[in-house]
């Protein structure tokens, strides 16, 4: 390897130990959010929204099973889906927003985005935006694109560099609102469609 090639290397693995070293600990994580956006508002799941969300989880994964009922039974729940939203709020390492016009109770669609660690530590090593939901008579307004943006402005504050997002072959309006995203996704986290 010549000097020039030496040089780079040594580079990368200085700027992968830089990165390494500010990657932030599990314990580091602040869940709570809150934006307002003209009329709208978006802001971290809470308690007083698990009811509207545990019905709102429950549609999802109905269009889930019916798109691939080999990988969404969801069996485990035993279709207590007030306790499977309480769960996912209670996990303060993730990122649970909801977004909702300003002082209205109507929650219109939800983003969850779960933190991924190193294997065997505690470090934060990227994001998965596992679900985006939007109410049916809400679509085509922008809102999917706004909790996206959160999302990804709430990873890059907490030095969350690589943000995928999880979708399933046959969600073909999922998929191409996200590739248009990504496409005109501006902000400094390498942000992916991930298709299952």
């Amino acid at each position: 390897m010549n000097e020039k090639g030496e040089n780079m290397k040594v580079e990368n693995m200085s700027q992968s130990s830089e990165e390494l070293a500010n990657l932030k600990n599990v314990n580091q994580i602040d869940n709570s959010f809150h934006a307002e956006i003209g009329d709208l508002e978006i802001t971290s799941a809470k308690e007083e929204h698990i009811n509207e969300l545990a019905e709102l989880w429950a549609n999802l994964a109905t269009i889930q099973r019916l798109n691939m009922p080999d990988r969404f039974s969801f069996e485990g729940e035993g279709k207590n889906w007030r306790e499977f939203v309480k769960k996912k709020i209670d996990r303060k390492q993730n990122l649970f927003l909801v977004i909702k016009k300003k002082g209205e109770y109507e929650v219109r669609g939800f983003l969850y985005l779960q933190s991924i660690k190193l294997p065997m530590s505690e470090l934060i090593l990227k994001g998965i935006i596992e679900d985006v939901y939007i109410k049916p008579q809400y679509r085509k307004q922008g809102l999917a694109s706004l909790l996206m943006n959160a999302a990804l402005d709430w990873s890059s504050q907490h030095n969350i560099k690589q943000v995928d997002c999880i979708t399933f072959e046959k969600a073909k309006d999922l998929n191409g609102f996200v590739n248009s995203f990504s496409s005109e996704y501006k902000g400094d986290v390498d942000f992916k469609l991930v298709t299952i």
